[in-house]
C-alpha cells in the first residue's frame, strides 16, 4: 500500500534489537498534530515511538517478541502506546489488542481516551479505525472484514480499516477475545500470516503469574498465554512506570521481556525528582505518628491535618481561577474509612461555605486557625498569592462548584468521573485511585495511609500527584504518612539508576534475557510482590565505614585481577608509600584513582569481553556488582569522586590457606604494624588489592577489600 506523507525516522544503527524500520504515515502525523504538544515534544514522541516499533517483531517475518516500555508515573505512557498503534496502522499492521485495567472505571477511561486520540469517529463516516471494547466472539466477522480490508491488494486507502480491541485484564474477558481470534479463520483470515500488536497497559499488574512459587498459573496469566498462542506473529508490548516485577520474573517466562525502551518525559513534567528532591520542603507535609493515628482512627471528627489540606486546596483553587483542579483524599484501603472521609469532606466544606459568608466570630476563628496558616504555607513555599481576604471572598463560590466523589467499589462509579461536569473536584478513595487512574489537575493530596508491605512499586503507583504541573507546582501540596514520604524519596534514586541501566541496555542492543538485573534499593524495602518473583538475587546494604572482602578462591586456574591489576599498573608511577606503614621491607602503596575508572575495571573484571568465566570466584561477583552499581550511582551525583587504591605489601604475594573455599586476606596488628584494617582514607572509598598464593597447590588470586564511607553507603539488589 502506498503511504501518504511517508517519513522514515532513523533508528539506532547496528542495534541488535532493531528488527525493521517503520515509516511515519498519515495516522501518526494526524495524531501528533492534534496533541497539545510543542514541536520538541512531538519530535520526541515520534522518534521514540518509531524506536519502540522497530524493536517489535518484523511484520514481514514469522516471529513473536516481548518488549518492555518504561516511563515515569503520569508522564504520557498512554500517548506513547497510542502513537505506536497509529504507527503500526501506518505500516499495515491490521490488528491491535490493548489490555487495559482490572477495574471497569480504569478500562473505560483508557478506552475512551484511545478512541478520542485516534479519532475513531470521523465526520465523513469513513474512519481508518474501528474499536471494539471487551468484545465477544460474535464480533469476529466484523474484525475479519477489517483485517481483509488492510491486507487485500488494491483496497483504496479510505476503505482500509485497522482494528483495535480493548479488553480488561480478567480471565473471562481475555478468553472472550481469544475465542474471537480463534474464529477469524472461519472468515478467511490466516493469523499465521497476520502481524498483530498486543499492548499491555500497567503491565506489572495482574497479568504476571502470581502463582509461580507453587508451580501453578493464575487464571489471568493463563488467559494471556492462550491469547498470545492464538496469534503466531505478534509483539507483546508491556508498558509500565514500575518495571520491577517484569524484570524479576523467570527469564524463561514468556512474559520476560526481550528488549526495553525507556521513554523521555515532556517538558514541564513534575515527578519524583521535582517533588521529592528539588522541592521536597515545599511540597511534602509529613504527618507525625500521632497525626497518622488520629487520621486512621477518625470516626466522628475530621482530623486537624485534613482541615489544613482542605484549606490549602480551596485557597489554591481560588488563586488559580481557570482550568480544572482537584484534590485527592486517600486515607486507607478500607472502604468504610473512605466513606467516613467522604462524609467529612462534604460536611466540612458545607459548614465552611456558610461560615465564610458571615462576618461573625466563627468566621474570624476559622480564618485565624485554618485558612491563615494554610495561606502562609503557600506563600512561604513561593506561591504568588492574591491577598487572603480577596481569595476568601471566592472560596464559598468554589465550594459550591466543587464536586465531592467517593471512588470505590461501594460507590456508583461505573460511568467514571465526568471531569467536564465541574472545574473543581475532591475525590476520596483508595486502590481505585491508584495505578492507571488519572486525577485531572491534581493539586492537593491527603494520604495518611501506611506503606503496608513496603513494596516500592505499589507505593510509587499511588503518586497520582506526578504529571505536567510546572505552571502551578508552587500551589501543590501533599500531606503524607512519614514512612510513605520516605519511600517516595528513596524511590527517586532507585528509579533513576534503574532507568540509566535500562537505557544503556537499550543503547547497546542487549537482550534483556542476557541483561543482569541490578537495582539500587535499601533492603528495608521490597522491589515488588514476592508472589511473582522467580529469579535468584542478592539484596543487601553496602554499609558505610566497614570492610567488605572478596576472598573466595576462584574455581578456575590462575586468576589474577585482570582489569583491576591493569588499572593499578597504569597508575603505579604516581603511587606513594603509605607513611602509616612502619615495617621494613615491602610497604603498602597508595594512589588516588578516578572512581569512574575503578567502576569500569570492576565491571570489566566480573564480565570479561570474551564471554568466558568471570575472573573472581562466582560467590564474589554479586558483591562486586553491587559495589559497582552503588558507586556508579554516586558518580551520577558527583562525577569527580575518587577512590584510594592500596596495593598491600607493595604487591608481594601473601601465602594464605584456603578454609571452606575462602582465604583470610588481611594481615593483623603487630609491634610495628597497625594492621591492614587501618589502611583507608577517611570519607573516601578505599580499595585494598591483595595478591595471594593459595597454599597446597592452590591458584594465584587477587583478593579485594572495599570500604565505602558512610555518606556513600546504600542498598543494592543484584541478580545472582
Amino acid at each position: 500500500m502506498s503511504q501518504q506523507h511517508a517519513e522514515v525516522v532513523a533508528t539506532k544503527a547496528g542495534n541488535a534489537q532493531v528488527r525493521w524500520s517503520p515509516v511515519i504515515g498519515p495516522e501518526t502525523t494526524r495524531l501528533l498534530d492534534g496533541a497539545a504538544l510543542e514541536e520538541e515534544g512531538q519530535a520526541i514522541i515520534r522518534r521514540e515511538s518509531a524506536q519502540v516499533l522497530s524493536r517489535c517483531a518484523d511484520p514481514a517475518m514469522p516471529e513473536s517478541r516481548t518488549g518492555l516500555v518504561v516511563g515515569y508515573v503520569q508522564s504520557g505512557k498512554t500517548l506513547s502506546f497510542t502513537t505506536v498503534m497509529a504507527l503500526a496502522r501506518d505500516n499495515n499492521i491490521p490488528l491491535m489488542v490493548l489490555l487495559a485495567g482490572t477495574k471497569q472505571n480504569l478500562h473505560e477511561q483508557t478506552a475512551k481516551r484511545l478512541a478520542d486520540d485516534l479519532a475513531v469517529e470521523r465526520d465523513d463516516g469513513l474512519s481508518p479505525w474501528e474499536l471494539f471494547e471487551n468484545p465477544r466472539d460474535t464480533a469476529a466477522a466484523d474484525v475479519a472484514d477489517n483485517i481483509r480490508s488492510m491486507q487485500a491488494e488494491g483496497t483504496p486507502e479510505q476503505f482500509r480499516k485497522a482494528t483495535v480491541v480493548t479488553v480488561m485484564k480478567n480471565p473471562s474477558r481475555l478468553d472472550a477475545v481469544r475465542s474471537l481470534l480463534d474464529k477469524l479463520s472461519q472468515y478467511g483470515v490466516d493469523l499465521a500470516a497476520t502481524p498483530v500488536l498486543v499492548v499491555d497497559d500497567e503491565a506489572d499488574q495482574a497479568g504476571l503469574n502470581a502463582a509461580v512459587q507453587n508451580d501453578e498459573q493464575t487464571a489471568t496469566y493463563r488467559a494471556i498465554l492462550a491469547l498470545r498462542n492464538s496469534v503466531p506473529r505478534h509483539t507483546y508490548l508491556m508498558y509500565t512506570a514500575t518495571p520491577q516485577a517484569n524484570l524479576l520474573v523467570n527469564l524463561a517466562d514468556v512474559l520476560s521481556p526481550d528488549f526495553v525502551s525507556v521513554l523521555t518525559p515532556g517538558r514541564g513534567y513534575t515527578g519524583g525528582k521535582y517533588f521529592f528532591q528539588r522541592h521536597r520542603d515545599r511540597f511534602v507535609r509529613r504527618l507525625k505518628p500521632t497525626e497518622v493515628t488520629e487520621a486512621l482512627n477518625a470516626t466522628t471528627q475530621p482530623p486537624t491535618t485534613l482541615l489544613r489540606a482542605l484549606a490549602s486546596y480551596l485557597l489554591a483553587r481560588a488563586q488559580k481561577t481557570s482550568g480544572r483542579m482537584s484534590m485527592l483524599v486517600h486515607p486507607s484501603h478500607t472502604k468504610d474509612l473512605q466513606g467516613i472521609y467522604g462524609g467529612f469532606v462534604t460536611e466540612v466544606t458545607a459548614a465552611w461555605q456558610e461560615v465564610l459568608t458571615d462576618q461573625g466570630p466563627d468566621r474570624k476563628e476559622l480564618v485565624d486557625h485554618v485558612f491563615s496558616p494554610a495561606y502562609q504555607d503557600l506563600v512561604d513555599g513561593g506561591a504568588s498569592m492574591s491577598p487572603l481576604e480577596d481569595l476568601l471572598e471566592t472560596v464559598p463560590h468554589w465550594i459550591q462548584h466543587t464536586r465531592v466523589r467517593v471512588v470505590n467499589s461501594q460507590a456508583d462509579v461505573n460511568a467514571g468521573v465526568n471531569w467536564a461536569a465541574a472545574a473543581s473536584w475532591i475525590l476520596v478513595g483508595g486502590n481505585k485511585l491508584d495505578r492507571g487512574f488519572t486525577v485531572e489537575g491534581l493539586t492537593t493530596t491527603y494520604m495518611p495511609r501506611k506503606i503496608g508491605a513496603g513494596q516500592v512499586d505499589t507505593v510509587q503507583q499511588r503518586a497520582r500527584f506526578f504529571g505536567y504541573k510546572r505552571s502551578y507546582a508552587d500551589l501543590c501540596r501533599a500531606w503524607l504518612n512519614g514512612d510513605t514520604a520516605l519511600v517516595f524519596e528513596h524511590y527517586v534514586e532507585h528509579e533513576e539508576v534503574l532507568r540509566a541501566e535500562l537505557v544503556k541496555a537499550d543503547t547497546d542492543g542487549i537482550s534483556l534475557k542476557a541483561w543482569k538485573r541490578k537495582m539500587l534499593l535499601d533492603p528495608s524495602f521490597k522491589p515488588t510482590r514476592k508472589a511473582v518473583i522467580d529469579i535468584d538475587y542478592f539484596h543487601d546494604r553496602i554499609r558505610g565505614d566497614r570492610w567488605m572482602s572478596m576472598d573466595r578462591v576462584p574455581y578456575a586456574g590462575a586468576s589474577v585481577g585482570g582489569p583491576l591489576e591493569e588499572l593499578w599498573d597504569s597508575l603505579a608511577g604516581a603511587a606513594v608509600i603509605d607513611d602509616r606503614d612502619g615495617r621494613g621491607g615491602n610497604h603498602n602503596l597508595r594512589v588516588a584513582a578516578p572512581m569512574a575508572d575503578v567502576v569500569k575495571a570492576v565491571l570489566d573484571w566480573v564480565t570479561p569481553e570474551d564471554g568466558g568465566p568471570t575472573r573472581p570466584a562466582p560467590e564474589d561477583v554479586a558483591l562486586l556488582n553491587q559495589i559497582a552499581l552503588l558507586l556508579q550511582a554516586r558518580l551520577d551525583d558527583a562525577p569527580a569522586l575518587t577512590v584510594d587504591l592500596y596495593l598491600m605489601d607493595g604487591g608481594e604475594q601473601r601465602s594464605r590457606t584456603s578454609r571452606s573455599g575462602a582465604v583470610d586476606l588481611p594481615t593483623g596488628r603487630s609491634n610495628n604494624y597497625k594492621g591492614d584494617d587501618h589502611f583507608f582514607t577517611e570519607a573516601v572509598t578505599s580499595f585494598q588489592l591483595h595478591r595471594v598464593m593459595v597454599k597446597d597447590g592452590g591458584p594465584e588470586m587477587l583478593g579485594v577489600r572495599v570500604r565505602v564511607p558512610q555518606a556513600l553507603a546504600g542498598g543494592v539488589l543484584v541478580q545472582a
